[in-house]
């Protein structure tokens, strides 16, 4: 397979890492031509570069990897989103990076199909709405979350705690979640309606936003499982 790959960013840069063992792949920043003789263009740049890329490229089959932008409305248009965070120089393991994918061609889905088996990973067929909505999901449970252990971490300095006392917590919460589902996973004093311990821990709490958020979180939480 004819690939080429438009971005040298986190993902663009791990895509080539990944295909050139397997494909031949060519690799272009800014400079990229306007006809690409490839059976795949990649196009892995900014949000508001993407579309303006994608329909300037002449090619076979020209995708993008954006998670919100819509697939662009040209004939030979796709998507190939992988629902997973990229960082350069930190390893993936291909075989937990679901792509979403899509093609304005039925006949090209197969095109996608063969790029996400050569990296050993998995693929479903999404339409652009499907594939916003389960990127809002993704920003919940990645983004969010991240931002709760960024809040955590500000506790524990205020308070002079390690935070890396947490780290094993902190581990085994989205294990025991894809283990035995998010719901039946959930512990902790609100939903043991432990309501002396919640205020024990509200007293600790000098951080308004923080302080805010655990007792919206523990309404939540008791709302989610009827208590």
């Amino acid at each position: 397979m004819n690939i080429a790959i438009i971005g040298k960013g986190n993902l663009g840069t791990h895509l080539y890492d990944a295909l050139k063992p397997m494909a031949s792949v060519q690799w272009y920043a800014r400079d990229y031509p306007t006809s690409i003789d490839a059976d795949l263009v990649i196009v892995s740049v900014s949000d508001k570069e993407t579309t303006e890329v994608c329909e300037r490229i002449d090619a076979n089959l020209v995708v993008h990897t954006a998670g919100i932008i819509p697939q662009v409305d040209t004939g030979n248009a796709g998507v190939l989103y992988p629902l997973y965070s990229f960082t350069k120089g930190a390893s993936v393991d291909w075989a937990n990076v679901p792509f979403l994918i899509e093609t304005a061609q039925e006949n090209n889905l197969s095109i996608l199909k063969e790029t996400v088996t050569l990296l050993g990973a998995k693929f479903y067929s999404m339409s652009s709405a499907q594939r916003t909505k389960i990127h809002a999901a993704a920003v919940i449970v990645n983004n969010f979350t991240n931002h709760l252990y960024t809040l955590a971490e500000d506790y524990c300095q205020d308070h002079k705690l390690p935070f890396e006392v947490l780290h094993g917590i902190m581990q085994q919460g989205p294990s025991k979640a894809i283990e035995l589902g998010a719901k039946h996973a959930q512990t902790g004093p609100a939903i043991r309606g432990d309501y002396d311990t919640i205020e024990n821990h509200l007293e600790f709490i000098r951080q308004k936003e923080i302080k805010g958020l655990y007792e919206h979180l523990s309404t939540s939480i008791r709302n989610r499982h009827e208590l």
